[in-house]
C-alpha cells in the first residue's frame, strides 16, 4: 500500500511497498500528484508490468550518450555516428532526463529538421542514434522515437549508374589531375576508381582509414593479401567485420600491376594514399569533367550530377549482375543476403538492350505472315 508524507511546506513524499518489489519513493509538489502517481505505480505492479524508472529518472540524455559513445566505439560506422552522438550532446533534450522525454518531443525535432530542408532519411539517422541508447542500456522506459519514425519516409532506393559518356569524361580528368607541381599529383585516383568499378570493394576496403577517422587507423588492401597467380585478393576491414575473398578481373588484375609500377613493394597497403586525398581529388575531377563536357556541346544537366565515390559499388555490382547469379555475385559484393544486394543491382538502358537481344534471338518470325515462333534454347534433341 502506498503511504503519502508530508516533506516541508510544499513538498510530498509517496512510499511503496508491495510484496515482490522493492520498495519505492518519490516526491511531488503536491498531494494529488503524489497520490496518482502512487496509484498508476501500484496498478502496474499489480498487473506485472513495472519497471523501475528511478535510473531513468535520474539519467539526462547527455549522460546517456556519453554512456553509448563507450560501446558505440566497437561500431563500424562509429565516425559518422561520433558526429550525431556530438550534435545531440548540443542539443536542448539532452539537458533533460530520460524519464521526461517523450514522443511529442521528438515530433518537434523531426518537424523543426523538416523546415530547415532536411531529408526524412537523414531525420531517421540522427533518430537511430536515439533509438540506440535505449537499445543498449535499460532504462525501464520505452525507447519515444519509436512512433516518431514511423511518420518518416522511407530512404529512396539508390539506383545512380555511371554512363558510358560519364565514364570517358570522368577518367580522363582523373588521370590528367592538372597539379601545378606534377611530384604532388595524386596518381593513385584514377587506378583506385577502376579497382573499385572491377572488384565492388568499398573505398575503406581498399585503402583503409587513416588516423584521422579512427585513433589507430586501419589498413586497406595488402601485398600480402593478394594472389596474382589464384586472381583474388582478400579484404580485412569489410563493413560486416568478416573478411572475404575477392576474384579479380583482368582489369582489376591491371590495376596492381599499375599499383607496383607507383610504389614498387611487395608487403604493406597496395594503394598509398588517403580517403580525405581520394575525396578531394575526386570532386575536382568531376567538375572538370562537367565543365569540359560543356564546353564540347554537352547539353545533359545531370551530367555526373550526384554521382559519388561510393556509386562505384553500385556500378560495378549492376555490370557483374549480367554474367553471374545472384550468389556468386554475392560473393563479388560480399552481401550476406539477397536483399541487401538488391539495393545494389540496378538496370541501366544497356541491360534492358541486352533482354531485347535475348528476345530477338528467341522468337523468330514464322512462314506465316505476322506471326512468330519460339526457338527453344538449349535443348537436346531426343
Amino acid at each position: 500500500m502506498a503511504t503519502i508524507l508530508r516533506r516541508g511546506d510544499l513538498q510530498w513524499q509517496a512510499k511503496i511497498r508491495v510484496k515482490g518489489h522493492k520498495p519505492v519513493s518519490k516526491t511531488f509538489n503536491t498531494r494529488d500528484d503524489a497520490k496518482r502517481w502512487a496509484t498508476d505505480v501500484e496498478s502496474e505492479m499489480g498487473k506485472g508490468v513495472y519497471q523501475d524508472r528511478s535510473e531513468s529518472e535520474g539519467t539526462t540524455l547527455h549522460k546517456a550518450l556519453e554512456t553509448y559513445d563507450a560501446i558505440a566505439q566497437k561500431n563500424k560506422g562509429y565516425e559518422a555516428e561520433r558526429y550525431r552522438i556530438d550534435m545531440w550532446k548540443g542539443h536542448d533534450l539532452a539537458k533533460r532526463t530520460i524519464a521526461s522525454l517523450k514522443t511529442k518531443d521528438f515530433d518537434e525535432y523531426r518537424d523543426k529538421r523538416r523546415d530547415d530542408d532536411v531529408s526524412d532519411a537523414t531525420i531517421r539517422n540522427d533518430l537511430a542514434v536515439i533509438a540506440a541508447v535505449f537499445k543498449h542500456t535499460d532504462y525501464g522506459v520505452p525507447n519515444p522515437t519509436v512512433r516518431t519514425v514511423k511518420t518518416l519516409a522511407t530512404a529512396k532506393k539508390r539506383s545512380r549508374r555511371l554512363a558510358a559518356e560519364e565514364e570517358k569524361y570522368l577518367m580522363a580528368q582523373l588521370e590528367d589531375t592538372q597539379c601545378s607541381d606534377p611530384k604532388r599529383a595524386n596518381l593513385w585516383i584514377p587506378v583506385i576508381t577502376r579497382f573499385a568499378i572491377e572488384t565492388a570493394a568499398r573505398l575503406s576496403e581498399i585503402i583503409g582509414k587513416d588516423k584521422t577517422q579512427t585513433e589507430e587507423g586501419i589498413p586497406g588492401l595488402l601485398w600480402e593479401n593478394v594472389n596474382i597467380e589464384k586472381s583474388i585478393c582478400k579484404l580485412i576491414d569489410t563493413k560486416n567485420g568478416s573478411s572475404r575473398f575477392v576474384p579479380l578481373s583482368p582489369a582489376a588484375i591491371k590495376c596492381l600491376q599499375q599499383a607496383k609500377i607507383l610504389k614498387d613493394v611487395t608487403a604493406g597497403p597496395v594503394f598509398h594514399t588517403t580517403v580525405s586525398a581520394i575525396k578531394q581529388a575526386w570532386q575536382r575531377a568531376k567538375k572538370r569533367a562537367q565543365a569540359q563536357y560543356k564546353n564540347n556541346g554537352g547539353t545533359d544537366v545531370d551530367f555526373l550530377v550526384d554521382f559519388r565515390f561510393h556509386d562505384n559499388r553500385h556500378e560495378a555490382a549492376s555490370r557483374w549482375a549480367r554474367t553471374f547469379e545472384r550468389q556468386k555475385l554475392m560473393m563479388i559484393t560480399g552481401h550476406k543476403d539477397g536483399r541487401s544486394l538488391d539495393r545494389y543491382v540496378n538496370a541501366d538502358e544497356d541491360d534492358v538492350a541486352l533482354i531485347a537481344a535475348t528476345m530477338a534471338a528467341t522468337q523468330k518470325p514464322s512462314a506465316k505472315k505476322g506471326g512468330f515462333y519460339y526457338r527453344q534454347i538449349g535443348l537436346s534433341k531426343r
